[in-house]
């Protein structure tokens, strides 16, 4: 775990993990065959109700960390924040359950944490999604990838990948828990790292950092997670005024492609039902300025997987994920009026 002979590691690697019996493994046999070699691993148990323990128990010997076992599901926030309760590195490093950091990933944390002015150093997506092969997986680490690779100084860090100073994080509280978003894997890492910005500090992802993740996506799975992800991330933007911002997986890109989808669907609804068929104008115009602000993103589906990747994943971002997107955005919208505006819930 720590091939250095100093107590305090210079790093301490936190992974929560809630029912990830079948990627935990990978994530631990991952940084354990990082370039940088001081660090401990701090693994939190979140109640997990499958056979995770069983799979630590296994990893235990050839991939060794330290345990913290909660008795009941908590949530990613309070059990990150129990992890790093934990950690004896002067360096916290933040990594999901289901992403496989790169060998030089560790290294390149701390050299930019230690060279740069930035208070946290975060990494990206790599474009191809860890042991999965289906489309659904792939598009999904491609868009990641794209989202998260465009800015090297972006409005947050998301904690597959999130590296800083442990008097630092402790300094700020930590992430919040007592909130809609504490609960959820949604946007915790978001407020956190907004609350960094507001105080002056500035966050950095360069490019040449990144973790694979395995993402097993079916259609349905895919669905889902654009649902829940655009639901949360509706609530908080609205929170904090900034619906239409470019960050991050929340990108101008995916919202254009929401709006204009959503209007073209509407006018042809409307046109169709009144036979008013001037309505379809703008249909073609709102289309080429989707395809326009996406540009960079169904360049990166060619040059990635071809022309056939291409061709599915087009169609696919265009009709078919704005769909789930804005059914998401929808219920946080309601959510967020029934909860934070009338139940007066969020702090």
């Amino acid at each position: 775990m720590n091939d250095s002979p100093k107590s305090t590691p210079a790093v301490s690697v936190v992974i929560p993990v809630y029912n990830g019996a079948e990627t935990i493994r990978h994530a631990l046999k991952a940084v354990h065959e990082s370039t940088f070699r001081d660090f401990e691993i701090v693994v939190v148990n979140d109640g997990s109700t499958d056979n995770t323990m069983d799979v630590l128990s296994e990893c235990a010997g050839p991939y060794p960390y330290k345990l913290v076992a909660l008795d009941h599901n908590t949530g990613v926030s309070h059990a990150r924040n129990a992890g790093a309760a934990a950690a004896s590195g002067r360096i916290l490093l933040f990594i999901d359950a289901d992403c496989v950091v790169m060998p030089p990933t560790i290294q390149r944390c701390v050299e930019r944490l230690t060279q740069s002015d930035c208070i946290c150093v975060g990494g990206a997506y790599t474009s191809a999604a860890s042991f999965d092969k289906d489309f659904f997986s792939q598009f999904q680490s491609l868009y990641i990838h794209y989202v998260e690779t465009k800015n090297q100084f972006p409005d947050y860090i998301a904690t597959h990948c999130m590296a800083m100073r442990k008097d630092d994080f402790e300094g700020y509280g930590g992430f919040i828990e007592d909130s809609f978003i504490g609960h959820q894997a949604s946007v915790e890492d978001v407020e956190f790292s907004h609350r960094m910005l507001r105080a002056g500090h500035c966050l950095t992802r360069p490019a040449d950092i990144q973790v694979m993740h395995i993402f097993r996506f079916t259609f349905a799975k895919s669905i889902r997670n654009a649902i829940k992800k655009s639901k949360y991330w509706t609530m908080y933007s609205l929170h904090n005024r900034d619906v239409m911002k470019d960050s991050g997986a929340a990108s101008y890109e995916l919202k254009i492609d929401v709006v204009t989808q959503t209007l073209n669907l509407a006018l042809v609804i409307v046109a169709v039902a009144t036979r008013f068929w001037w309505l379809l104008l703008p249909v073609p115009v709102l289309f080429a300025l989707n395809i326009g602000t996406s540009y960079g993103l169904l360049r990166l589906f060619k040059r990635e997987r071809g022309w056939g990747f291409f061709l599915v994943a087009t169609g696919y971002y265009q009709f078919v994920y704005p769909a789930g997107v804005a059914y998401g955005s929808l219920i946080g919208t309601l959510k967020y009026i029934w909860e934070v505006k009338i139940l007066r819930r969020y702090r």
